[in-house]
């Protein structure tokens, strides 16, 4: 069990007084974004200017299915995430603020039917039961409960009329990869599972005219990254560095990029909207003072209060950076451009430096 899931564990047995003492120390000690900033990985110089980019773990459905969590409410969340999904995208676009919406790749599907054995993609390999402290998939089919019918009949499923408004909006957001059914891709998913995977969302994704090449793993659970480079991944949402740092991608020896994150929207155990919201300004502040980049993300099924009173401010603030020519707001494949470019001209940058 990581420290996070601990501390959350240990937290709800005791009393609320102690709760918020503990919950401020907590807040202050997550407060202070580490710098990450290896001149063995990274451009020496950094970047011209500090960078903030937003991800979106895009799922529906799929996103809390055999959650440990979640339980048997995935079809609930699929719906507040369906109903939710264009308010985060019209605050997106409000700001002017590009993202990268790591979509699970069932949700590029209109329907889908199940094949003559019964089975909902008959076709595909299938991940096998198991449970960690992230899933709790103890016997049955993968699939079984995909409803193999369409969007109009199962929205919670099937997502093209979603995937139509990020494609029509004005900013140049970026569809990535957040697999086809959102298993774990650690040590419980075989390699053929993982391709298999990789390959039916390049066939999902087809018709957009797209291909999954930036990926972001379901539940944070790394792994089978030789599947993922072998079948044409160049970014994944994957890093060795601190938690809560503000930093650039590397490069991996397997050629794809590392990407890290910085904190998620809705991090903090009993801290108040305020404190969440000044929290993530200051990773965005940071990264404009180190010229390093800040990776904040999210599930697009926040809540109104989130919405209103922790991510709509925090867009208006990376906005203002951006307008005072603090910050540049990218996806996380124009980040990994931006960093090669600066990686490119290092030799340059250093006797600048050094002149």
């Amino acid at each position: 069990m990581t420290l996070r899931r601990m501390y959350r564990s240990a937290l709800g047995h005791v009393p609320r007084p102690v709760r918020g003492i503990v919950a401020s120390i907590d807040y202050r000690m997550a407060s202070r974004p580490a710098v990450f900033h290896d001149e063995r990985l990274h451009p020496r110089a950094r970047l011209r200017r500090g960078a903030v980019t937003i991800s979106l773990d895009f799922e529906l459905a799929w996103g809390s299915l055999y959650s440990r969590r979640a339980g048997r409410n995935f079809v609930q969340f699929g719906l507040r995430e369906r109903e939710q999904m264009p308010r985060i995208l019209a605050a997106l676009d409000e700001f002017h603020v590009p993202a990268t919406w790591a979509t699970v790749g069932h949700l590029f599907l209109e329907k889908c039917t199940a094949g003559s054995d019964g089975r909902a993609h008959h076709g595909m390999p299938r991940i096998m039961p198991f449970e960690n402290e992230r899933w709790i998939f103890q016997e049955g089919d993968w699939f079984q409960f995909d409803p193999c019918t369409d969007v109009r009949r199962d929205p919670a499923w099937y997502g093209p009329d979603l995937i139509e408004k990020v494609l029509a909006s004005k900013e140049n957001h970026e569809l990535g990869c957040h697999s086809f059914s959102h298993p774990s891709f650690g040590q419980n998913c075989p390699r053929l599972v993982a391709e298999a995977e990789v390959e039916a969302c390049a066939q999902a994704m087809a018709p957009y005219g797209l291909r999954p090449t930036t990926w972001v793993f379901p539940r944070h659970e790394e792994g089978n990254f030789e599947a993922l480079a072998a079948k044409g991944v160049g970014i994944v949402r994957a890093f060795p560095g601190p938690a809560s740092c503000i930093s650039l991608p590397i490069l991996r020896p397997d050629h794809m990029w590392g990407v890290h994150v910085s904190s998620a929207v809705d991090r903090g155990l009993d801290w108040s909207f305020d404190q969440r919201l000044k929290r993530l300004q200051g990773f965005v502040d940071a990264a404009a003072k180190e010229r390093l980049a800040a990776h904040i993300w999210l599930h697009p099924s926040l809540s109104d209060d989130d919405i209103n009173r922790v991510f709509k401010p925090f867009l208006r603030h990376c906005a203002a950076r951006r307008d005072e020519g603090k910050i540049d707001a990218l996806t996380m494949e124009q980040l990994v451009t931006a960093t090669g470019d600066a990686d490119a001209h290092k030799g340059d940058s250093r006797e600048a430096i050094h002149g």
